[in-house]
């Protein structure tokens, strides 16, 4: 009687892990992670970068220049706000123009905000501009 009972409790200690349900909590965490996630579009602005072929004196002085100094706002060395800078873009008709006559040229320096920098190249984008960074060269 006592060697009936051990087979049965043997056999119950096979030592497999139950995976039955592994599939059941698979597939409620993709259920929960596809109601908990949100879709957020990205903000983004499109520019176009003029070739990078140098231009004549004469078309140099006529391009619109903005200056980031800081958290200062400079347009042809005039201090301006984002309000004044987008009024100041839209009196130019800038997309009405040839593409070479679109450009805005747009320096910075290293303690300009990215706030600052992003909301200049937004204002010259949406009022057809398109954007030359300028970049200080290397003297050695």
């Amino acid at each position: 009687m006592f060697k009936h009972r051990k087979k049965q409790e043997k056999r119950h200690r096979t030592g497999e892990i139950p995976t039955g349900s592994f599939s059941d909590i698979a597939f409620l965490l993709i259920i929960y992670f596809l109601v908990a996630t949100t879709l957020v579009k990205v903000k983004s602005i499109s520019a176009d970068l003029p070739s990078g072929e140098k231009q004549s004196d004469a078309a140099v002085d006529k391009t619109p220049i903005i200056n980031l100094r800081g958290s200062k706002m400079f347009f042809s060395d005039k201090e301006v706000t984002l309000a004044n800078l987008n009024a100041r873009l839209a009196a130019l008709k800038l997309a009405g123009k040839t593409p070479e006559q679109r450009v805005v040229m747009l320096e910075s320096t290293s303690m300009t905000s990215y706030e600052s920098y992003f909301q200049a190249l937004a204002a010259i984008s949406s009022n057809g501009g398109v954007v030359a960074i300028v970049e200080e060269e290397d003297s050695q």
